[in-house]
């Protein structure tokens, strides 16, 4: 199964590829592994349903539109994003993260958290440039 670019405005330097899809015969849920390299991002984003994660490998940040401080998680940690609560992910320059989602198989459109219809550069957040910046080597 070859890796597909994530594509959506915001997103830089991911790709995804579906492990288990409705093609495969699932109808509730779907498993996708997604890959971030470094200096990538996906754009903050939120949904009606609710997803989980499972890291791999690597590690990266996660970054919510609201005032919470960005989380960051390795191998081995589980994320749970309720519905409708916006997220996005970013690896420093430094480290890369290859981890799993389940979603389900059938979902309504994914919403941008910005109302802009222009790209979204991920570089202009604070909080991503906060999570770029910040020293993921201490612990």
């Amino acid at each position: 199964m070859t890796p597909e670019i994530v594509r959506e405005p915001g997103a830089k330097q991911t790709t995804h590829r579906k492990l288990i899809d409705t093609k495969n015969g699932a109808d509730r849920f779907v498993l996708t592994e997604f890959e971030i390299e470094p200096s990538g991002s996906t754009p903050p984003h939120y949904h009606d349903w609710e997803h989980e994660i499972y890291v791999l490998e690597g590690s990266m940040t996660l970054v919510a539109s609201n005032d919470e401080t960005p989380l960051h998680v390795s191998e081995g940690d589980v994320v749970f994003i309720p519905r409708n609560e916006s997220h996005g992910f970013v690896t420093a320059p430094d480290e890369s993260c290859r981890f799993i989602v389940v979603a389900p198989a059938e979902r309504p459109p994914v919403r941008s958290v910005f109302l802009s219809s222009d790209p979204y550069e991920y570089i202009q957040s604070s909080q991503y440039r906060e999570a770029l910046n910040s020293d993921h080597d201490e612990g």
